[in-house]
Parts: structure tokens; C-alpha cells; sequence
């Protein structure tokens, strides 16, 4: 049975009401501030992501599915904005986006089982993502309403990658090999967002 969360007209989204934090940057430590530039980036390339699927594919099931899942992710994205204003941000924004569109429209042009692997896989590793930033803030600045805010994430990226692998549960090696692909240059990605 599907879940409320997987509706593709209007997915519920555990960041529904949930106002952005009002943080004093400048009281936070550096490396929660690189963190939320990687989520920043990260919430970017998930919008992009899902703007990649609508010139690569004409699979209604697929279209349906990245237009639900991008107005959650989009809510994510204006979030961060919120929190982080525009010179905290990562500095090549456009590279971020491009990136976006390439990792999923690359999936979506293969076929519904590439790009559900995809999703599958990195909405999985950013549930984790998600998990490390929550303890290190919990240690470095325990504000309750940045914790409310990736906490939310966090649910909902979780629910995506249940989503995506529920829809194709036994993808091929090939598609899984493309995923593990993606992860890794998720992480790296990562990596570098946290810097530049």
C-alpha cells in the first residue's frame, strides 16, 4: 500500500509549517555553517534534479512522480534560502545546478528503472546525510528549530527513497551500478560545497 507521502498531486511534506530558523550566523560554529552550505547545495541539485526528468522522458509515471517530489524538495530549497543568505551560499551555484539536471535527466532518458535506482539510492545517503548533520549539531549548536528543520528534511528524503525503491524494488545491475555511481559523486560533491 502506498504511502499518504507518495501521492504525485500533492506529497506531504513533514516541512509543512515549519518556519525557517532564525539563527545568528555569526554566533555558529564554522563547520555548522559549511553544513548548511552542503544542504543548501544539496536541496539545490535535488530541485535540478527533478527539473533534468521533464526534457529526458515522456513516461507519465515518472513525470508525475519528479513533479510531486520537486515541489517537496523546492520547499526544502527555500528553507535553506531563508536560513542562509546569499554570501554563505556555495560560490558555483550554476555548476551545482547544471550537475542537477544531469543526474537526473541522464537516469530518466535511460528509463523509469535507471532513474527510480537513482532516486532510490541518493535520497537514501542523503537520509543519512541528514543523520550526521543532526548529531553534529546536536553537539555544536543544539538550536531546537535548526534540529526541527533537518529533522523534517530528513523524513521526507527518507520517504522519497522509499518511494522511488518501491516503484522498481529490483532494479537491474546496471542501473544500480549507475545509482552507486551517483552516490559517490553526491558525497563528493558534498565535500567540495562545504568549502567553495
Amino acid at each position: 500500500m502506498p504511502s499518504p507521502n507518495s501521492s504525485p498531486e500533492a506529497p506531504p511534506s513533514a516541512t509543512v509549517g515549519l518556519a525557517p530558523p532564525r539563527l545568528d550566523l555569526s554566533a555558529l560554529p564554522p563547520r555548522i555553517l559549511r553544513e548548511l552550505r552542503a544542504s543548501h547545495v544539496g536541496e539545490t541539485v535535488a530541485v535540478c534534479l527533478y527539473d533534468g526528468v521533464a526534457g529526458a522522458t515522456t513516461d507519465p509515471e515518472v513525470l508525475r512522480f519528479a513533479a510531486s517530489h520537486r515541489r517537496v524538495e523546492r520547499r526544502h530549497l527555500r528553507l535553506f534560502e531563508a536560513v542562509l543568505p546569499p554570501e554563505k551560499r556555495s560560490a558555483p551555484l550554476v555548476f551545482w545546478r547544471w550537475s542537477g539536471r544531469v543526474m537526473g535527466g541522464l537516469p530518466a532518458w535511460l528509463g523509469p528503472p535507471y532513474f527510480y535506482a537513482v532516486v532510490a539510492g541518493v535520497e537514501a545517503w542523503v537520509d543519512g546525510h541528514y543523520a550526521r548533520q543532526i548529531a553534529l549539531a546536536r553537539r555544536l549548536a543544539p538550536d531546537p528549530d535548526l534540529l526541527n528543520l533537518l529533522e523534517a528534511c530528513r523524513l521526507d528524503e527518507r520517504l522519497h527513497a522509499r518511494d522511488a525503491a518501491r516503484l522498481d524494488p529490483a532494479p537491474p545491475w546496471t542501473a544500480r551500478a549507475l545509482a552507486g555511481l551517483t552516490v559517490f559523486l553526491s558525497r563528493v560533491g558534498v565535500r567540495a560545497a562545504r568549502w567553495i
